[in-house]
């Protein structure tokens, strides 16, 4: 393990020009809000830097969010492990967006890991790693190989000082301003819904599912190949096949054309409408032709836009991708209710179960602060459709008709506050940091719990051995 460390820490790939390395007075955040740490009390006072200022890394299955605690939101966005050329002598093999797997050995995932984070040190973050301490908040679902794998690269090869981790479910709900709720990680690989008292994560109590932002991607290309259409300028209609949606296409579609806002303004009839077809589409299966010939149906009786159309290039020439109105409006419904065909639990079935899990006695303080994150939560109205879904789900249940109407979201400004919860109506909750973004939340909740001195797994270069590690999820 040894020989490793040391060949591994040397920088042995390319050796860049002066012209060539990132400058200070280049970067976004200026060499003055930003400057390298020269040591010592003194300069801290002299530059304005915290002495406490650490690093903070949120590391989910497909992406990657850095920067310095203290501040509103990350510095950088990234894929997690996106393309990377093999450097020599090391030769480095090329690491992808699945890479985040546990079948792959320590050595090839420590190779990956340390060009990433080489790589986010030197182009964006641009300062030396031994000067400051990092903070990892950590998914509930977060493989301890992997977690070696970051400790052993941030602690021996980057001579980090110290990696602190903290559980993102709490640290999330902290940017809510509460301590207790139900945290739904809606992520690329699944979902895990985790909840969260007195600010300890119950993990006897989470509930996983498969469905994530993969599965929605998928079942969006499903959709498109059978019920879009492609129209070329100069040509006659073609088949919509996977040549023409590529893997940019679909995550452009999934990020800014999938919503579950376009229900949200319907009467009371036409809700109703909709939730029969949502029923229908759950019996069914939601990748059935039946269901999808449901909810175009349904679709079609509301007074909403019948189609969405993009102009895209294609080896076909430039054309016209007609997108159905209904696949944006539903692809989201998989999330909530689940997949039948390939028996993975829905969102809500999730909830429900995590609810049941838990002590009677906390779950109202559960249930009233409902917060959502992940990658899959930026999709517009995601958290506000989930609540009100929620809340229809528990008055059908004979079991939760008495918690139905303590359904709220920890983020909006509706939401309870845990000190008077008891004490007749729901009160408003003014720290309930609805200007963050719900997908940076854990990244943001890690910041504040280093600013404000919050405690975590410690992890020192000296006690650790490359391979034992505590693990707050056991």
């Amino acid at each position: 393990m040894t020989e490793a460390y040391s060949a591994s820490s040397r920088d042995t790939s390319v050796f860049e020009s002066k012209s060539s390395r990132p400058s200070l007075l280049d970067s976004p955040r200026g060499s003055l809000r930003r400057p390298l740490p020269i040591g010592g009390l003194g300069s801290s006072f002299l530059y304005g830097a915290s002495a406490e200022e650490k690093v903070v890394l949120d590391m989910g299955t497909a992406m990657l969010r850095a920067g310095f605690s203290g501040d509103h939101e990350p510095l950088y966005r990234g894929s997690l492990f996106g393309q990377f050329k093999p450097t020599q002598p090391l030769n480095r093999l090329i690491g992808t967006q699945q890479a985040l797997d546990t079948n792959i050995d320590d050595d090839t995932l420590d190779a990956i890991i340390l060009e990433q984070l080489r790589n986010l040190y030197r182009n964006h973050l641009l300062i030396d790693s031994k000067t400051r301490s990092v903070a990892v908040s950590e998914g509930p679902m977060l493989p301890v190989q992997i977690k070696r794998s970051l400790c052993r690269v941030l602690l021996g090869n980057l001579r980090v000082p110290q990696v602190t981790f903290y559980p993102s479910a709490v640290v999330s709900l902290m940017t809510c301003g509460v301590t207790a709720g139900l945290v739904v990680d809606c992520g690329h690989r699944g979902t895990t819904v985790t909840p969260v008292y007195e600010g300890r994560p119950l993990m006897a109590y989470a509930v996983p599912t498969a469905l994530g932002g993969d599965a929605l991607s998928r079942h969006v290309r499903g959709l498109l190949k059978q019920h879009a259409k492609f129209l070329p300028f100069n040509e006659h209609p073609v088949e919509v096949t996977d040549e023409i949606i590529s893997e940019d296409l679909c995550a452009f579609i999934v990020r800014k054309l999938v919503n579950v806002s376009s229900t949200l303004s319907l009467d009371e009839a036409d809700q109703d409408c909709v939730q029969i077809c949502r029923d229908k589409g759950l019996a069914l299966g939601h990748t059935s032709e039946q269901s999808t010939e449901a909810y175009a149906a349904t679709h079609e009786s509301l007074s909403l836009p019948k189609e969405t159309r993009l102009t895209i290039d294609t080896k076909y020439g430039r054309g016209d991708l007609v997108i159905p109105a209904w696949v944006c409006a539903y692809a989201a419904d998989i999330l909530l209710y689940g997949d039948a065909s390939n028996d993975h639990e829905g969102i809500l079935s999730a909830i429900s179960r995590c609810i049941g899990m838990a002590p009677v006695d906390i779950r109202r303080q559960l249930i009233s602060h409902l917060l959502v994150v992940g990658g899959v939560s930026d999709i517009p109205y995601f958290g506000v459709a989930l609540a009100r879904e929620v809340q229809f789900y528990f008055e059908r249940s004979k079991r939760w008709q008495a918690l139905a109407s303590w359904v709220a979201l920890a983020n909006e400004p509706a939401a309870l506050d845990s000190r008077q919860q008891d004490s007749g109506p729901p009160q408003r909750n003014s720290a309930n940091g609805s200007v963050f973004s719900l997908s940076d939340r854990c990244w943001i909740g890690a910041s504040l719990a280093v600013a404000a001195r919050i405690g975590g797994l410690d992890i020192k270069r000296d006690d650790f051995d490359g391979y034992n590690l505590s693990d707050w999820t056991v």
